[in-house]
């Protein structure tokens, strides 16, 4: 049988072993905490704008553009604005950079009058054949005379329209229009497979 001795010895062992498992727990925490690299974490780089110095911008004497360097790491991208903020729009010009257009041999016109002068078409009209265009009868057209000469095209003859008009001394960017949906002023004797209609105005006809 144990006895008192023995109980008491028993406990002193356990409570022994306790203290050194807690001692070996602390130990180890300890070791990992001062042993344990660190890394320094450095801050991400943000996209940074430089405004270019005035003899880098890009900017003319007239002030008609800036420019501004963005820059990431490794990676520089310049832009440049123009300063009153202004866009071209050309999607309706009389003829397109880097365009010629098909052959004139390929182009149907017709010319119709819209003045009182007497043969201001046919004379037209034989111009035009001279460049080789395929040229329609001359017509003559309904209503009020037009004080400035018109060049109307029809889907896909834009450029040869502002060819034609530029052929005439005319402006291919503001007296090049498309064809009008109501062709009634023309007359029965306009031709609907034409690719261009020339309507004769006063500057034009008075001038032959």
């Amino acid at each position: 049988m144990n006895g008192p001795m023995s109980r008491a010895n028993n406990a002193a062992a356990i409570r022994g072993a306790l203290l050194v498992v807690v001692a070996v727990v602390v130990g180890i925490y300890l070791l990992r905490g001062t042993d344990t690299p660190t890394l320094d974490t450095a801050s991400s780089a943000s996209p940074t704008t430089v405004q270019a110095a005035d003899d880098d911008a890009g900017t003319s004497d007239d002030g008609t553009a800036t420019s501004t360097e963005t820059t990431l790491p490794g990676i520089t991208v310049v832009t440049s604005t123009p300063e009153d903020g202004t866009t071209t729009d050309d999607s309706d010009a009389g003829t397109m950079v880097g365009f010629e257009g098909r052959p004139n041999s390929q182009i149907s016109v017709q010319v119709a009058n819209s003045t009182t002068v007497r043969g201001a078409a046919g004379r037209t009209t034989d111009i035009l054949k001279t460049k080789g265009f395929v040229t329609q009868t001359p017509i003559n057209m309904d209503g009020t005379p037009l004080d400035r000469t018109r060049v109307h095209y029809k889907p896909g003859n834009i450029i040869e329209a502002g060819n034609i008009a530029e052929l005439l001394g005319l402006d291919a960017k503001n007296d090049v229009y498309k064809m009008p949906q109501d062709v009634a002023a023309f007359g029965d004797k306009y031709e609907k497979e034409a690719d261009v209609l020339v309507a004769l105005g006063i500057d034009k006809a008075s001038a032959e």
